[in-house]
C-alpha cells in the first residue's frame, strides 16, 4: 500500500500550479436543495487546517478520506490515522507553496506533470465515473441482447468429412471401407481422394466444415445437401458415418463422417452474466464516446494548431550508440562473405 505522501503527490503537483486546485478556497457548502442541512453545512466549513492562505475544511477531508476503498477508510475510524493523514496533507501544501516560492512551477518538467494529472483528473471524473456500469438501465441490455441475439443464442452445428459418389454402389463400398478405417482420419481422407467426384470438396479433403441441421454453413462455408445435413445430424458419436448412401441431385450420392460437434448455445438476457458482458459492452463503448466528444469540445473550443512541417526543425543528440542512420524497414542484414 503507497504511503500517505506518495497518495499526495499528484495534489503536491497540481498545487505547484495553482493555489485554487490545490484546495485554497474552501468548497462552497452544498445548498438546502441537496438535502444537507444548515448545521451540517455549517460543520463541513469548519477549517481543519490552513497553510497561508490555503484552507482545508471539514467537508473537502472527508470528502478526501471518502474516496479511499471501504478496506482503507477503516483505517480512518482511529483518530491517530486521521491525524497522521491530515498532517501529511499539510506537509504536501507546506512542500506545494515552498516550490513556488522557488519557481518550480514554472520548470517545463513540472508543468507536464501537472498536465497529466489534471487531464487524468478530468478522464476521471467526466469519463469514468459518469460512465460506469450502473449507468446503463435494463432497457439498454435488453435492446443491446435482441440487436445481437446471434451471440447469444445459436442453433447446433456440425462438422463432418463428405464423399459424393457417381453411384450408389461407390457410396455403399466408402461406407464399409470408412467402418474398416475404425476412425482413423487419415485413412478417411485417402477414401475421399479415392471415390469423391465433387471437386470443391474433395480439394479439401471431404472436410465440410460447421453447418447447421439444414445444412445451413458458418462464416464463409459452403452449403451442405440438406439430406445429407440430416443425415450427419442422426449420428451419435465422433467418427461415426450414415448408415446408408443419401440420395442427393443429378444422380449423385453422400457419405458422410461426423468429425465435430458445436453444441447449441442459447443464453437468456435474465442471466447475470449475459448482463455484466452487454454492461461492459456498453460501457467501454460510452466511454470511448464520451471521451471523444470531450476531446472534440475542447478542440471547438481552443482551436489547437498543428505544424507537422516543422517537426523537421527539431535536432535531438545521438544517443549511447552514436549517430546512427535513419531506420530504414526495408533493408535487411546481409551476411558477411568473408
Amino acid at each position: 500500500m503507497r504511503s500517505p505522501v506518495a497518495r499526495l503527490l499528484p495534489l503536491f503537483f497540481v498545487g505547484l500550479l495553482s493555489p485554487e486546485l490545490a484546495g485554497a478556497q474552501p468548497a462552497p457548502a452544498p445548498s438546502a436543495d441537496a438535502g444537507v442541512t444548515p448545521a451540517e453545512a455549517a460543520r463541513r466549513a469548519q477549517v481543519v487546517a490552513r497553510v497561508g492562505d490555503q484552507a482545508i475544511t471539514v467537508g473537502e477531508f472527508e470528502d478526501m478520506l471518502n474516496e479511499a476503498p471501504g478496506p482503507v477508510r477503516q483505517r480512518y475510524l482511529a483518530p491517530a490515522e486521521r491525524r497522521a493523514y491530515l498532517e501529511n496533507l499539510v506537509t504536501t501544501f507546506l512542500l506545494a507553496a515552498e516550490a513556488r516560492r522557488q519557481g518550480l512551477d514554472r520548470n517545463p518538467e513540472v508543468s507536464a506533470s501537472v498536465r497529466r494529472i489534471l487531464s487524468q483528473r478530468l478522464e476521471q471524473r467526466a469519463v469514468l465515473e459518469s460512465v460506469t456500469p450502473e449507468s446503463i438501465s435494463a432497457s439498454e441490455v435488453t435492446a443491446y441482447y435482441q440487436a445481437h441475439l446471434a451471440d447469444y443464442q445459436q442453433p447446433e452445428y456440425r462438422r463432418a468429412t463428405v464423399i459424393i459418389t457417381a453411384d450408389r454402389e461407390t457410396a455403399a463400398r466408402a461406407i464399409t471401407e470408412v467402418r474398416a478405417a475404425r476412425g482413423d482420419l487419415r485413412r478417411v481422407r485417402e477414401l475421399v481422394r479415392q471415390h469423391s467426384v465433387d471437386e470443391p470438396t474433395k480439394a479439401r479433403d471431404g472436410d465440410a466444415f460447421y453447418f447447421q441441421r439444414s445444412g445451413a454453413p458458418t462464416g464463409d462455408g459452403q452449403p451442405v445437401d440438406p439430406a445429407l445435413a440430416a443425415a450427419v445430424f442422426t449420428l451419435g458419436r465422433e467418427m461415426d458415418v450414415t448408415a446408408q448412401p443419401v440420395a442427393l441431385p443429378n444422380n449423385r450420392f453422400g457419405v458422410g463422417v461426423l468429425t465435430g460437434t458445436r453444441p447449441a448455445l442459447r443464453r437468456e438476457v435474465t442471466d447475470p452474466g449475459v448482463v455484466a458482458t452487454i454492461r461492459g459492452f456498453l460501457v467501454r463503448d460510452r466511454r470511448t464516446q464520451r471521451t471523444a466528444a470531450l476531446l472534440q469540445e475542447a478542440r471547438d473550443r481552443l482551436h489547437p494548431e498543428v505544424h507537422e512541417d516543422r517537426l523537421d526543425l527539431i535536432h535531438l543528440p545521438p544517443g549511447e550508440l552514436g549517430n546512427l542512420p535513419p531506420f530504414d524497414p526495408q533493408a535487411r542484414p546481409h551476411a558477411d562473405p568473408h
